[in-house]
C-alpha cells in the first residue's frame, strides 16, 4: 500500500521513499509513500524524478501507485531508499487549472444550466 503525501501536503516537492517492488525491468518501481499525483479525477499526473530518473508516468492501482519511469532504476527493490522530486512548475499549473476548471463549471451550472462533460488541460490551451 502506497502512503499518498499529496493527500496529506499538496505543496510537497521532495521526499524519501523505500522501494517495495518493481517490475521485471525495472522501469516502473512501488514506493511506500509518494508525492507524486496519478492521473486521477481530472487532473492530470505528476513528473519529476526518483533517484534522479525522470518519471514519466503515475499510475493509481487501487491501493498502491505505480512510477512508470524513462530508464530503469539503478537499485534492486527492498530495502532501497530513493529520493523523489515532483516538477513543481507542472504541479502547480495542473493545480490552478483544476481549481479554475471547477469554479467555472460551478458558475456554468448555477447561471447556465450548462454541465461539464469535458475537460482538457494542456501546457498551451485547455478546454471545458
Amino acid at each position: 500500500m502506497t502512503e499518498r503525501l499529496y493527500y496529506t501536503d499538496a505543496y510537497r516537492q521532495h521526499f524519501e521513499a523505500r522501494v517495495v517492488a518493481r517490475n521485471a525491468s525495472g522501469d516502473r518501481v512501488y514506493l511506500d509513500r509518494s508525492a507524486f499525483y496519478p492521473t486521477s479525477g481530472g487532473q492530470l499526473h505528476d513528473l519529476g524524478t526518483l533517484a534522479g530518473v525522470a518519471v514519466i508516468d503515475v499510475v493509481d492501482e487501487d491501493d498502491r501507485v505505480a512510477h512508470v519511469l524513462a530508464a530503469p532504476l539503478p537499485a534492486p527493490a527492498g530495502d532501497v531508499i530513493v529520493a523523489g522530486q515532483v516538477d513543481w512548475g507542472r504541479r502547480w499549473d495542473h493545480m490552478q487549472q483544476h481549481t479554475g476548471q471547477h469554479l467555472l463549471s460551478a458558475v456554468g451550472a448555477d447561471r447556465f444550466g450548462w454541465e461539464t462533460v469535458s475537460v482538457h488541460f494542456g501546457a498551451d490551451s485547455s478546454t471545458i
